[in-house]
């Protein structure tokens, strides 16, 4: 196989990260660098001739100085190199997903993640979090965790909360059956709204809370709740808006029940 150009300038960035850097940092002779990385001399001596050949580093009066291109460069390898880092902390609750799952790496790129695989409560203590003292809940819904549906009757019917959700067939109808009481009271208060489409990959949720939006994902696996990714940057909940916005245009709305004795 053929290596490409841009094949040979990654694994450039790859291996001399650390020289590029130094001198990113600040200017700095070859002994410099000898003396503040923990390499060799002939480590330096061909990390410099790689960088200098790729147009990463010039070289004058013996100072090796970043040129745009080495700067660019750089820091569109770390943000490369923090994502991929932000993928592996995630890839225990990813693990569960279709691999063709929708799924932007913005949602991932500074995303945190709690894995169920050490105890559901952590887990479920977050999901609460996100809905208690939540200004307005919009999202997509694929499982009907009792503690979950109690968080959400009570920012409806307590709080007032303005709830708008898209929930799969078979979510609707374990709440028809098993939480029967709570939905009616639901279904009472105008600001809540429920909808129903056939299937979803996970659960994906945005929460507006006081300091800010916030934006979940809830991954389920055959043995039940895998784990939750969330994520506060505006990119990410931008997509996550998107989303839910798509497959609502997608779902069925669900007419409000006549009041039980009606």
């Amino acid at each position: 196989m053929v290596r490409s150009e841009a094949d040979e300038v990654f694994d450039v960035l790859a291996s001399r990260a650390d020289v590029l850097e130094a001198v990113v940092r600040q200017p700095r002779t070859t002994a410099e660098l000898v003396n503040g990385l923990p390499v060799s001399r002939s480590t330096v001596d061909r990390g410099l001739r790689e960088l200098e050949r790729a147009g990463f580093v010039e070289t004058s009066d013996r100072v090796h100085r970043p040129t745009l291109a080495g700067r660019m460069a750089l820091d569109t390898y770390s943000n490369f190199v923090e994502c991929l880092d932000d993928i592996d902390a995630a890839s225990t609750v990813l693990d569960s997903l279709d691999a063709g799952a929708p799924l932007a790496p913005v949602f991932l790129d500074g995303c945190e993640a709690i894995a169920a695989d050490d105890g559901l409560g952590p887990v479920l203590s977050k999901l609460t979090s996100f809905v208690e003292g939540s200004t307005s809940i919009r999202g997509l819904v694929r499982g009907a965790l009792p503690s979950q549906v109690d968080a959400y009757y009570r920012a409806v019917v307590e709080d007032g909360t303005p709830v708008d959700l898209v929930a799969t067939d078979d979510v609707v109808q374990r709440l028809v059956t098993a939480y029967r009481p709570q939905l009616a009271e639901a279904w009472s208060v105008s600001s809540f709204s429920l909808r129903s489409v056939e299937s979803l990959p996970y659960s994906l949720v945005v929460s507006d809370l006081p300091d800010g939006p916030v934006a979940f994902l809830v991954a389920y696996s055959e043995r039940g709740l895998a784990g939750v990714v969330y994520n506060d940057s505006p990119a990410a909940v931008a997509w996550a808006r998107e989303r839910i916005e798509d497959c609502r245009a997608d779902a069925s709305s669900l007419p409000r029940p006549p009041v039980d004795g009606s």
